[in-house]
C-alpha cells in the first residue's frame, strides 16, 4: 500500500509544482512589463527569487533555509511584483523618500540579490561543509514510559495551561502586538509571559508530542489539533496574525520527521492539518482585526480612518475611525496583509534612497539605538518614516514599529561587500541554533523546525534595537537548553 500511497502523492506534487510555475511566469512576465527599470535587472531579481523556492525544498535543506526562503520571497519577489502589477505601483508600508526612479528601482533591486546570493551560497556551505540531516532517524519505539501512563493527564494539563496564559494576557494585556502593556508587571513575569506566547508553548507541544509519537509511533489528528489550538490561542491573545508561522513549523516538522522514522502518513492525514491550519488562520486574523477596527486602532489606513482638515491650523490629521467592520472589509484586510505586509523589498527602497549617509560608521551607530515610547524608531526618524505609524499619535496606547529587515539594515554599511560577507556569516550563525536544537532535543525534528522557524522569523524582521539581539537569541538558547535538561530528566526517570 505505501508504494501505491508514493505514486498519489508523486502526481499531486507535479500538479502543484505545474501550477506553481505557470503563476510565477504569468507573474514575471507581467512583472517585466510594469517595471519602471531594467528590463534585465528585474529579470534576474525574478529568476534569483524564484530559485529560493527550489532552494526551499532542496532535498538536504533545513528548516531555517526553507522558512528564510519563503519569508524572502514573500517580502521581496512576491511583494514587489504583486505591487507593480496587482495595485497602483505604491509601496504602502514605508519607502521613506524613495522617489520611483529607474535608478533608484535598479539599486534597490541589486541589493536585493546581492543579500539574497549570499544567503543560497552560505546554505551550501552548510550542507557540504557544516552538517546535514541524516536521511533516516534511528528510532526505538518506547512502551512503557512516563507519557505512556499518564498521556491523558500531560495534554489535559497542556490544554489548561495556554488557555489560562491567553486567557490572563489577553485581559491584563502584559504583552500584545503594537500595544504598550497597561499594567507595570515584574520584567520576569511579563518576559515568562512573551516567551510562552511566541514560541514556549509551541516548544512544549512540540516534545509532547515527540513522546507521543516514540510511545504509538503514530501522529494523532486529535494531538494536532491541541496542538494548533495553541498557536490559535496565543496569536489572538498578543493581537497578532502570525499564528501560522508557528503552525506551519510544526505541520512541516511532524511532515519530515514522519518521513525519516520511516512512519508514512496518509495523503489525507495532512490535508486534514492544512484544512485545520488554514481555517484556524482566517478566524484568527478576521478576530484580531475585528478587535484591532473597534476597540484600539486599525491595522489598513484605507478602510478604517479618516483624514480631517483643521482650518485654524491649516494642516491635515489622520483619525481613527472606529467601526465594525463587514465580512467584505475584513476579506479585503486580509488580502492587503497578504500583498503588504511581507518585510522585505520596501526597507531597502528607504535605505537605497538616502545613500549619501550609508557607511560603516552609520551601520556601527545604529547599535546605539535604546528604547523610547514617545519617539520613532531610529529607522522611521532617518530615513523620514515617522508619517506611517499615524495611529502612535492618536492612541496614547499604540506603539508600533516599522521594520527595515535584515537585508536593509545590513546596507546600512553602504557596501555591496559589507552585506554579502555579513549575510553569509550570519546564515551559517542561523544554522548552528537549528543544529543545536537538534542534538539537545534528543533528534527532535518537530522541534528543530520551531526553531528554525523562530530564527527566520526573527531575522527577516531585523532592525529595532539591533543591540538588544542578544535577548532574543540568548532566549532561543534557553529553550533549547531548557529541552535538553526536559529530556534528560525524562530520561531518569523512564
Amino acid at each position: 500500500m505505501s508504494h501505491l500511497f508514493k505514486d498519489d502523492l508523486k502526481i499531486y506534487v507535479k500538479i502543484f509544482k505545474l501550477i506553481i510555475i505557470s503563476l510565477l511566469l504569468a507573474l514575471t512576465y507581467m512583472g517585466a512589463i510594469n517595471y519602471f527599470g531594467n528590463k534585465f535587472i528585474y529579470i534576474s531579481f525574478s529568476i534569483i527569487n524564484s530559485f529560493l523556492l527550489f532552494f526551499a525544498f532542496r532535498k538536504n535543506s533545513i528548516f531555517f533555509e526553507t522558512f528564510f526562503s519563503l519569508l524572502l520571497w514573500l517580502g521581496f519577489w512576491f511583494k514587489f511584483t504583486c505591487t507593480i502589477t496587482l495595485t497602483d505601483g505604491l509601496f504602502r508600508e514605508g519607502v521613506g523618500l524613495f522617489d520611483y526612479s529607474e535608478y533608484s528601482f535598479d539599486k534597490a533591486l541589486i541589493v536585493s540579490q546581492v543579500g539574497i546570493i549570499a544567503f543560497i551560497l552560505a546554505g551550501y556551505f552548510r550542507e557540504f561543509f557544516f552538517f546535514k540531516y541524516p536521511e533516516k532517524l534511528n528510532f526505538k519505539l518506547l512502551t512503557n514510559n512516563l507519557f505512556s501512563k499518564n498521556r491523558l493527564k500531560i495534554w489535559i494539563i497542556f490544554l489548561i495551561c495556554f488557555l489560562s496564559i491567553g486567557i490572563l494576557n489577553f485581559y491584563f494585556k502584559i504583552y500584545q502586538k503594537g500595544l504598550l502593556p497597561i499594567y507595570e508587571l515584574n520584567f520576569l513575569i511579563s518576559g515568562m509571559f512573551k516567551w510562552l506566547l511566541l514560541f514556549g508553548l509551541s516548544a512544549i507541544s512540540s516534545i509532547i508530542i515527540y513522546y507521543e509519537v516514540n510511545t504509538f509511533k503514530k501522529f494523532f489528528i486529535f494531538s494536532a489539533i491541541i496542538i494548533f489550538l495553541e498557536t490559535f490561542i496565543s496569536s489572538l491573545s498578543m493581537l497578532s496574525r502570525g499564528m501560522i508561522f508557528n503552525a506551519f513549523a510544526i505541520f512541516f516538522g511532524i511532515y519530515k520527521f514522519s518521513n525519516k522514522i520511516n512512519q508514512t502518513n496518509r495523503i489525507s492525514y495532512y490535508i486534514k492539518l492544512i484544512l485545520i491550519i488554514f481555517s484556524l488562520f482566517y478566524i484568527s486574523v478576521s478576530s484580531v482585526n475585528y478587535i484591532r477596527a473597534n476597540y484600539f486602532y486599525v491595522g489598513k489606513s484605507a478602510l478604517f480612518t479618516i483624514e480631517k482638515f483643521d482650518k485654524k491650523e491649516k494642516k491635515s490629521t489622520i483619525e481613527g475611525k472606529k467601526k465594525y467592520a463587514t465580512i467584505s472589509e475584513h476579506n479585503s484586510e486580509i488580502l492587503y496583509l497578504l500583498i503588504n505586509r511581507w518585510v522585505g523589498i520596501d526597507g531597502v527602497m528607504a535605505v537605497t534612497s538616502r545613500s549619501e549617509i550609508l557607511s560603516p560608521t552609520f551601520l556601527k551607530k545604529s547599535f546605539k539605538e535604546r528604547p523610547s515610547v514617545e519617539k520613532p524608531t531610529f529607522y522611521e526618524l532617518t530615513f523620514e518614516l515617522e508619517g506611517i505609524n499615524a495611529m502612535n499619535k492618536i492612541y496614547s496606547n499604540v506603539k508600533g514599529n516599522t521594520l527595515p529587515g535584515i537585508i536593509a539594515f545590513l546596507f546600512y554599511g553602504g557596501s555591496y561587500l559589507l552585506i554579502f560577507l555579513i549575510m553569509f556569516f550570519i546564515t551559517i550563525a542561523a544554522s548552528l541554533f537549528e543544529y543545536l536544537s537538534f542534538k539537545l532535543s534528543n533528534n527532535n525534528l518537530i522541534f528543530s523546525a520551531l526553531i528554525g522557524q523562530v530564527v527566520a522569523f526573527r531575522l527577516i524582521h531585523f532592525g529595532y534595537l539591533p543591540h538588544q539581539s542578544y535577548l532574543l537569541f540568548g532566549t532561543i538558547l534557553f529553550t533549547i537548553f531548557l529541552v535538553y535538561l526536559i529530556n534528560f530528566f525524562i530520561k531518569k526517570i523512564n
